[in-house]
Order: C-alpha cells, then structure tokens, then sequence
C-alpha cells in the first residue's frame, strides 16, 4: 500500500508544473511513505506549490501529523521510498529507450530491456543500426 502512495505521488508530482526542490521531493515522498495517506500527501504538495508559503513550516507541520518511529525503521523506510523512486524511473528510462529503438527501426522489446544482458542488447542495437 505505501509504495502505491508513493508511486502516486511522483505522478502528482509531476503532473504539476511547479519545481519542487530535492528537499521538498523527499519529504513529499517520505510523507506519502508513512502516512499512506493520498488526500493528506495531495494537499501536502499544493501547499509546497504555493510561492507564498515557507515551505520549511509546510514540512514541519506535515511532520507533526507524522508519528514518531525508531530511527533504524526510519532508514529502512527512505531505502524503500529510494528504492521505488529507482524502479519508477528505470520504467520511464526504459520505456523511453524502447520509443527511441522503435524510431530507429530496432527491434527490442521493453521485456528484453529489462532481462537480457546489456551486451547482448548492444550486439541486437548494433545489428539494427548496420542493417
């Protein structure tokens, strides 16, 4: 369920046409993290959009809503919310490479960019580019 939130809250994210700060990114996600909470984490990002808000008194006051956990389930829980950030954007990088392959007329389907090993996609990528 958290990573759900989480996964959510990257589209939220970057559906809006803001910049959010490294800072502000990670807290959000931190946030959606351990409160599973959407509405919360949606509202929490809107109010960080506003020009007009400081946003350091947005996160302590999102923070408060926040209970506090041992430090050591806090690590384990950024790894977590690192480690779906990582997935999500090697699903974009992926799907990206696939849209450029298939401009070029290289045959190779996402599923392979995930499971072959990467010389053998260079040797495939070579053989399109010769043909």
């Amino acid at each position: 369920m958290s990573l759900n939130v989480v996964n959510e809250a990257v589209v939220e994210m970057d559906s809006k046409k803001h910049s959010f700060g490294e800072m502000e990114r990670k807290f959000i996600l931190e946030f959606a993290f351990k409160s599973q909470d959407k509405e919360l984490t949606k509202q929490l990002i809107m109010e960080l959009m506003n020009p007009d808000v400081d946003s350091h008194m947005v996160m302590n006051r999102f923070g408060i809503l926040l209970d506090q956990k041992p430090v050591w389930l806090t690590q384990i829980e950024n790894l977590l919310v690192a480690l779906e950030m990582y997935r999500i954007e090697e699903e974009k990088a992926i799907n990206r490479l696939s849209e450029i392959m298939r401009a070029y007329d290289i045959d190779i389907s996402e599923d392979m960019l995930r499971n072959q090993p990467l010389d053998e996609i260079k040797e495939h990528v070579k053989k399109g580019i010769s043909l």
